[in-house]
């Protein structure tokens, strides 16, 4: 069956919903956006006089909700003419209008009750062979089906964007046991040729891939931080492009996404992973929960990890939360040789090295992260990820890292992170140690211009699925070049 995707359904215009719905009247779809009805008159609706039953009043939370993203920096509409290919209305009203969809995606709070109520309500309407997926970044998606028809099940699976769905790459997709392998296949396909989107193929585990690695990472870096009495500021600037990372870095991306959200889905791994060997990392730190608990949110409540402030003469300043004494301060500056003399280095695999073998304090700091991620995402394949490269694809689409942590792990040198790592107490995945024994020294290796990575199960090289058709500069070996100078190379692409 030739399927095309023209109109599609949003259900819930949060944050996500209201982005997903602009970014598909970004590629050209009709969008239909739907929100919950409200139970009271706001103060200005009932100074007008106006009652529940307006359509105005009914479509206020998602017509609030579309305008407040349009506004939002970056925008995430390519053009403003783009708007009207968004129409608005509420799930009481206008869901029957789902039966003329495509394509079908639920956007709501996360709770399962309210989801497979929303889903049960979706079936009375849907049209079959249409496509229903969620976009949940926690609940198992097998546990969305329960009750559901079989040909709502075949269409039925986890579609997974990060936030915001016009910038990062990352689409993760996340089928049931049920759902047709061809709608898989599908996904894949519409989600990397019209969305611009790095689809990974994620197995139902909590918080899939990037979230389950991506927050390990930042836990592990504050528990970290508060051993080497590192500050807020310094870690940021350890943590930004110098390491590969967004300019962002850590605190301040921690600051865009909210420590509610990030809180919740450590919370969610450490409940729904007991056998999670670094169960541990997922607990709160104090000084983590005494800001959620003060409404130190970051960017959506005015105050994070950061504040800013009007300073002398009327100039904004951003201070910067002082975790020993939790009051916001000026913001410090430390010297580290490590930086200095990783700064210089454009090759990042170069520059990783160099940070990795620091010999201060900022050292320490790269080593004791460097070690605990490298041992955590050995142990999450085949439980996460049968192939290693998803897991670096993940990484790379849906956090903005230069190099996945298996590929900065193979820029340090599988060996010499191994006796590192051990040496810091730190148990890596057995896989690790076979793959040496069997003189297997990175994780990829490039064979005649084709990529390859190391695959645990068959214990060899196997090609990343998807190069067919595409011909990859990095991919070429050095051998093919023609000629080069200081801005320019020529290689022979055969």
């Amino acid at each position: 069956m030739k399927r095309t995707i023209q109109k599609v359904a949003i259900l819930g215009s949060g944050v996500m919903g209201s982005r997903i719905a602009c970014h598909f009247a970004n590629i050209g779809c009709e969008v239909l956006l739907l929100d919950i009805v409200p139970r009271e008159l706001s103060e200005a609706e009932a100074a007008q006089g106006k009652s529940l039953s307006d359509k105005a009043v009914r479509n206020r939370i998602v017509n609030e909700a579309l305008q407040s993203t349009l506004k939002s920096n970056p925008s995430p509409i390519y053009s403003k003419s783009f708007i009207s290919r968004i129409t608005t209305g509420n799930m009481e009203d206008d869901l029957a209008k789902i039966a003329d969809m495509d394509w079908t995606i639920e956007v709501v709070i996360e709770n399962l009750d309210i989801k497979k109520q929303v889903l049960a309500n979706v079936e009375k309407y849907r049209k079959p062979g249409t496509l229903i997926t969620s976009n949940t970044s926690s609940i198992p998606i097998n546990k969305l089906i329960d009750g559901r028809s079989e040909d709502f099940q075949k269409h039925f699976c986890g579609s997974h964007f990060f936030n915001p769905p016009r910038y990062l790459r990352l689409l993760e997709i996340i089928p049931t046991e049920k759902t047709d392998p061809a709608i898989v296949d599908f996904l894949m396909e519409y989600g990397s040729r019209y969305l611009g989107k790095k689809t990974v193929l994620c197995k139902d585990t909590p918080a899939f891939i990037a979230n389950r690695v991506g927050v390990f990472a930042i836990q592990a870096l504050f528990h970290t931080i508060k051993d080497l009495d590192l500050n807020v500021e310094t870690v940021d600037r350890l943590t930004g492009p110098v390491m590969g990372r967004p300019k962002s870095a850590t605190f301040r991306t921690c600051d865009v996404v909210g420590l509610d959200t990030l809180t919740f889905v450590a919370n969610i791994v450490r409940e729904n992973c007991p056998n999670d060997e670094r169960q541990d990392v997922f607990n709160i730190p104090d000084y983590v929960s005494k800001m959620v608990e003060n409404k130190w949110l970051g960017s959506k409540t005015g105050q994070g990890f950061y504040k800013k402030v009007k300073g002398e003469g009327g100039k904004s300043e951003i201070l910067v939360l002082d975790l020993n004494t939790m009051e916001y301060r000026p913001q410090q500056k430390q010297k580290f040789t490590t930086l200095e003399a990783a700064r210089p280095v454009d090759d990042l695999v170069q520059r990783t090295k160099i940070l990795y073998s620091g010999a201060d304090k900022a050292g320490d700091f790269y080593r004791a992260i460097f070690h605990q991620v490298f041992a955590y995402v050995s142990l999450r394949v085949p439980e996460i990820s049968d192939e290693l490269y998803k897991i670096d694809d993940a990484m790379r689409a849906g956090f903005g890292w230069e190099l996945g942590p298996f590929e900065t792990w193979d820029a340090v040198g599988v060996m010499k992170a191994l006796e590192g790592l051990k040496a810091a107490g730190q148990e890596p995945a057995e896989w690790i140690q076979e793959m040496l024994d069997n003189g297997i020294e990175s994780f990829y290796t490039l064979d005649k211009g084709i990529r390859c990575y190391y695959d645990a199960r068959s214990k060899s090289y196997q090609p990343i699925p998807g190069q067919e058709n595409l011909v990859i500069l990095s991919n070429i070996q050095d051998d093919k070049v023609v000629w080069k100078n200081a801005g320019t190379t020529i290689k022979d692409l055969g």
